[in-house]
């Protein structure tokens, strides 16, 4: 009995030993992974409720009557620096003036504080904020209240994501239109497109009704637990319909409207996490509006049914009932590694829209 007394007590010594030294290795493992400076420059901003890393020039140019903001992650350096040298390196065209914002989240233990630092450094468009680097509609809610506090002279603001590639070219000639001769807005067209919805939301002095992409008429919610990150419980999401809703590829939004979205999402303590009907969706029907539709094509697809798209319905002398392209799909939205895709795009863009890049005036050569 005694000596089964001892084993036991062996036993269980042994296993709080093991235990122990399991903890140590753990946190000693976490301690070296951590970086100091990126875990001091956390701790300073979440103290001063102020972002990681930021820009507050970014804006300083008199208007900014376009700003993309591209939701990004942090490792996600390669997409971005694609975007740079691609449709985001436009930023005045047509007597537009456009600015890029590119919004990450933290990560514990990521070890990209030195990189994103560098980075901002040198690119000055890296908003890097406390939230959780996961979650969608943080990141976009966060970005916007920045936008508020630090861009008020940006007019229109276009929402999109770091594996899309969005036409700068079409963007720019869309928001001229609208600050063109407002008062003179019926029977507007853009390539056999009508602009009528987008000026009476926009001159509307009573409304913040502007917002729109491309619209999904209501969905179910998936309620398939096999369904993973796309399970969505009755907890999460109570109605049995999603409401109306514009798709994450991109969205087009006024100052009024994005701050009375901003406004209201904060409302929310947990809000709901696909940011694309939270802000698009529930977000506009509690405010008692829609996200409308925005008059020109997006494409998710391979590159090259992009490419052909563009080449047959985005020149300005062309006869079509399609409109035209302004967002497309690269490789990287279905996780491969074709880069070069961005750069196939532009190069296609710049071709077609060239000489009305340099001459606005002039018409594209037939084929």
């Amino acid at each position: 009995m005694r000596r089964s007394c001892k084993d036991r007590t062996f036993l269980f010594l042994s296993a709080l030993l093991i235990f122990y030294i399991g903890w140590f290795v753990l946190n000693s493992s976490l301690r070296i992974l951590r970086d100091p400076a990126e875990e001091i420059a956390y701790l300073h901003a979440i103290s001063g409720s102020s972002p990681i890393l930021h820009n507050i020039q970014l804006c300083s140019y008199n208007d900014i009557d376009v700003l993309n903001l591209i939701v990004s992650s942090g490792s996600h350096f390669l997409e971005r620096q694609s975007i740079r040298e691609t449709w985001g390196s436009m930023s005045h065209m047509f007597n537009i003036h456009s600015q890029r914002l590119f919004v990450v989240g933290y990560q514990y233990g990521n070890n990209l504080y030195k990189d994103l630092s560098n980075e901002a450094q040198n690119e000055q468009d890296l908003l890097y904020l406390t939230v959780d680097d996961n979650s969608m509609t943080l990141k976009e809610l966060y970005a916007y209240r920045w936008l508020e506090r630090y861009c008020p002279n940006a007019t229109f603001t276009f929402k999109t994501e770091d594996d899309l590639f969005i036409n700068p070219f079409l963007l720019h000639e869309l928001v001229r239109e609208l600050k063109t001769q407002p008062d003179r807005f019926q029977n507007r067209h853009l390539y056999n497109s009508s602009l009528d919805s987008l000026f009476l939301a926009h001159l509307n002095p009573d409304a913040h009704t502007f917002l729109f992409g491309w619209a999904f008429q209501p969905g179910k919610p998936e309620r398939n637990t096999s369904m993973g990150p796309y399970y969505v419980s009755y907890k999460e999401y109570a109605k049995d319909l999603y409401p109306r809703y514009c798709s994450s590829f991109g969205y087009l939004m006024d100052s009024k409207t994005r701050n009375l979205l901003v406004q209201e999402g904060f409302k929310d303590k947990n809000p709901f996490r696909f940011s694309d009907i939270f802000m698009t969706g529930i977000l506009p029907e509690r405010l008692n509006f829609i996200c409308d539709v925005l008059p020109f094509t997006y494409h998710q697809g391979t590159t090259e049914q992009c490419i052909s798209i563009i080449k047959r319905y985005n020149k300005k002398d062309i006869q079509s009932s399609i409109p035209p392209l302004i967002v497309c799909s690269t490789g990287r939205h279905i996780a491969q590694n074709t880069f070069s895709d961005y750069y196939r795009i532009w190069t296609v863009l710049k071709y077609v829209y060239g000489d009305r890049v340099h001459n606005p005036r002039s018409k594209m050569p037939k084929d």
